[in-house]
């Protein structure tokens, strides 16, 4: 006998509809599936086998992290969650034999990660006598370029700037683990085994509370900011708009005036 078969069917709305043909266009094998597409009452009725879905799940996922327009990205992410949740849904319940999995609505599978986030400046712990500190909630579905402009966004910088994480906090290009937006610009990484960090989710990089990384943001001035998960906690419905938590202490001028500038 050959491995059960597992399929999962769900309802969409119009919208939903629209935006999974959109995935097809940036390369979802999905097509097929679409095409099949039962109209019930003002929704359609869509089935997929579970290798299928979830394959489509990641082009989901890519266009939520690259789309620009937030009212649209908040579209994406909530299509996006509610795949990765049937597909989480259809794991658990195993494979025995062939079986259809209708979501539950009210379920929710978002997770937020709370981070503290503080800047140490561009020379060194030293640089700051107080601590200049953020804490942020954002969903663990977001990428670490959505991440990334989060926390520069909300020390008051401009996000004009190449930047990466990593493990090493003292010498960064001899981190074991490096995200770098030169990857997905396609230019020179610090390393061969560096990863992009539009289609790498916070949740990939950041497991257990205590995990922590050193963002650094502006390679000619040099910002350095450490990233440390505090908790992970199970969200009540799906919102998916970061919020900064508390604030603690005034950001530097990311571009203070010239000596020249302040005399005159």
């Amino acid at each position: 006998m050959g491995e059960p078969i597992r399929k999962i069917a769900f309802l969409v709305d119009r919208n939903e509809l629209e935006l999974l043909h959109e995935a097809c266009l940036y390369g979802a094998d999905a097509d097929k599936n679409l095409e099949k597409a039962i109209k019930e009452g003002g929704k359609f009725r869509l089935e997929f086998l579970f290798d299928e879905l979830d394959d489509l799940a990641g082009y989901v996922a890519h266009c939520a992290n690259d789309e620009e327009s937030e009212r649209n990205q908040d579209k994406w992410d909530k299509l996006s969650g509610r795949i990765e949740r049937l597909l989480k849904l259809s794991d658990n319940m195993g494979s025995p034999q062939k079986h259809t999995v209708v979501l539950p609505r009210q379920q929710c599978g978002l997770k937020y990660y709370i981070f503290d986030i503080w800047i140490w400046g561009t020379g060194g712990v030293g640089d700051f006598k107080d601590k200049v500190l953020r804490k942020i909630q954002i969903a663990g579905t977001k990428s670490l370029y959505n991440f990334a402009k989060v926390i520069v966004n909300s020390f008051g910088f401009q996000f004009d700037h190449c930047f990466g994480f990593y493990d090493n906090f003292q010498k960064y290009h001899d981190s074991k683990k490096i995200y770098e937006l030169f990857v997905d610009l396609g230019e020179e990484r610090s390393r061969s085994w560096a990863k992009g960090v539009k289609n790498t989710k916070i949740s990939q990089v950041f497991k257990n509370s205590g995990d922590k990384m050193h963002f650094l943001f502006d390679y000619g001035d040099c910002w350095h900011f450490a990233v440390e998960l505090k908790e992970i906690k199970q969200a009540e419905k799906w919102d998916l708009k970061p919020v900064i938590l508390e604030s603690i202490g005034k950001a530097p001028l990311q571009y203070p005036p010239c000596e020249d500038e302040e005399s005159q």
